[in-house]
């Protein structure tokens, strides 16, 4: 029963994977609606920043701007989420803490001033180094440690309304 149970959580838990791009990274805002409006409601975004800086790169604004247009359409205009700064281990832990909340909070300045999003709606957080998805030993692993995760935090209560949203958009 417990590896049934087991098996059913590690389940879910790839669920938003499967949308993703071969890294499990959102490649477009239906890939960012889709993960997170699904069990678990997470999705890691690949924004690059200026080394050092919190400047989000122009070649991150694509990605930004896909993460605004999920925020503004469909069951994502009501939505509540929380920005997770994260970073690779190159570093002092303080710094990278405080670098990745930067981030995080440039991603939400970002999304208030080009979507008009409420900034209300997005809180935000920085991780830091401390929860890696890939091994820091090698250039690959760090690149996609350093990442913004967005979580649904949308009240328990609004889920519903979300789903028959999606439901009547025919995503499923």
């Amino acid at each position: 029963m417990k590896k049934f149970a087991f098996l059913i959580m590690f389940i879910f838990s790839c669920i938003p994977f499967s949308y993703a791009g071969q890294d499990g990274f959102a490649a477009n805002s239906d890939d960012i609606l889709r993960m997170i409006t699904d069990p678990g409601g997470r999705v890691f975004l690949k924004i690059e920043f200026k080394v050092n800086s919190a400047k989000i790169s122009e070649k991150a604004n694509p990605v930004v701007d896909s993460l605004g247009v999920a925020l503004t359409s469909g069951p994502g205009q009501s939505m509540q989420v929380r920005l997770v700064g994260h970073t690779d281990s190159a570093g002092k832990s303080e710094y990278n803490r405080s670098l990745s909340l930067k981030r995080a909070e440039s991603v939400r300045n970002y999304l208030a001033v080009h979507f008009n999003i409420d900034p209300a709606r997005i809180e935000v957080q920085g991780m830091g180094e401390d929860q890696p998805i890939a091994s820091n030993e090698n250039a690959q692993g760090r690149a996609q440690n350093r990442r913004v995760e967005v979580i649904n935090i949308s009240k328990k209560s609004d889920a519903p309304k979300v789903l028959e949203e999606l439901d009547t958009k025919n995503l499923w």
